[in-house]
């Protein structure tokens, strides 16, 4: 499993629970950083684009600097904070990952159209891809997406993980944007127990 945002950790940085638990996350932060290596493109997109939509909100909020109010939490902890400080490349990081267009993914996804504004795309190889399914809901009125779900999962000799993505856009003041999003999951290492984490965020 990869890890929490670099940011949500940051937030964490100052609690006694969290610092017992930082050598967990830092693992996984470390691996994050090497299991999504660039490639470069060189052919038509395979899958819908969420790279280039998560991208073009994150120079979005960079510019706008929005306040969200991020509830955190790891087992039976809780932990809520508003802050405007935030590092939107770090943040928006598992969703980027989310995307599956890359030329060797090709052939490995499962496209479903449910309905006109639906894209679901399943994992239907044997290859331990960590995006195991993707979904993608596009706005009625301006075809840009409304929904973006993902699960992504791994598993090996030290560690198994899963986390959940949603993530919700709507138009405020004219311009289409990220309202919320939510992280779920467990990471499992073999030096501890199972933990689940949810991370819930508001944009205001």
């Amino acid at each position: 499993m990869t890890s929490l945002s670099h940011n949500t950790i940051a937030l964490w940085k100052n609690r006694s629970w969290f610092r017992a638990a930082m050598p967990c996350f830092c693992f996984l932060v470390l691996f994050s950083a090497c299991q999504t290596p660039a490639e470069t493109r060189t052919e038509p997109n395979a899958y819908y684009d969420v790279e280039n939509f998560v991208q073009n909100q994150i120079k979005l909020f960079s510019q706008q600097q929005p306040s969200i109010e991020k509830t955190m939490v790891v087992g039976e902890d809780e932990e809520k904070r508003n802050t405007r400080a935030v590092d939107w490349q770090k943040e928006m990081e598992l969703f980027l990952q989310a995307d599956i267009n890359k030329p060797a993914y090709r052939l490995s996804y499962a496209t479903a159209r449910p309905d006109s504004l639906t894209y679901e795309y399943r994992l239907q190889t044997e290859e331990d891809l960590p995006v195991r399914f993707l979904k993608v809901v596009l706005d009625e009125d301006n075809g840009k997406p409304a929904v973006i779900e993902a699960k992504i999962s791994s598993e090996n000799k030290l560690y198994e993980s899963e986390k959940n993505l949603s993530m919700r856009c709507e138009e405020r003041a004219g311009i289409w944007q990220i309202t919320s999003y939510r992280i779920q999951g467990f990471q499992e290492l073999v030096i501890s127990d199972r933990k689940p984490f949810d991370v819930r965020v508001i944009v205001q």
